[in-house]
């Protein structure tokens, strides 16, 4: 029925499944293992250590069209990009691929020597 194989032994009555302290393992769902678990939560922290330049450069721009006091929509138009993919980028929402971070680093690089 279902597309995994929940763990054995962890049945729970309404009253144990009510008291918040009563989880076996600590961000595990009833059909991981812990390994599992532990693996879903590195593979999770290497994705962010692999976006960290990313958001560096997002926090660059940022801080960059604050000084220069320029709206999303300047900026998005000054970078060559729709604004409302600016708005995701820089809420952190989506991270660029490569184009995208190329556009970005360029932009920093050009505004950061005028300033």
């Amino acid at each position: 029925m279902f597309p995994f194989r929940f763990r054995q032994g962890t049945h729970q009555s309404a009253a144990d499944a009510a008291q918040p302290n009563a989880s076996p393992s600590l961000g595990s769902l009833p059909w991981q293992s812990a390994a599992d678990a532990s693996e879903d939560a590195q593979r999770r922290l290497d994705a962010m250590e692999r976006d960290e330049p990313k958001r560096r450069l997002i926090r660059d721009a940022k801080a960059l069209a604050k000084i220069r006091k320029i709206t999303q929509a300047q900026m998005a138009e000054e970078v060559g990009v729709p604004h409302r993919t600016l708005e995701e980028w820089l809420q952190f929402r989506r991270m660029p691929k490569a184009p995208g971070t190329t556009l970005l680093q360029r932009w920093v690089t050009a505004h950061s020597r005028a300033e």
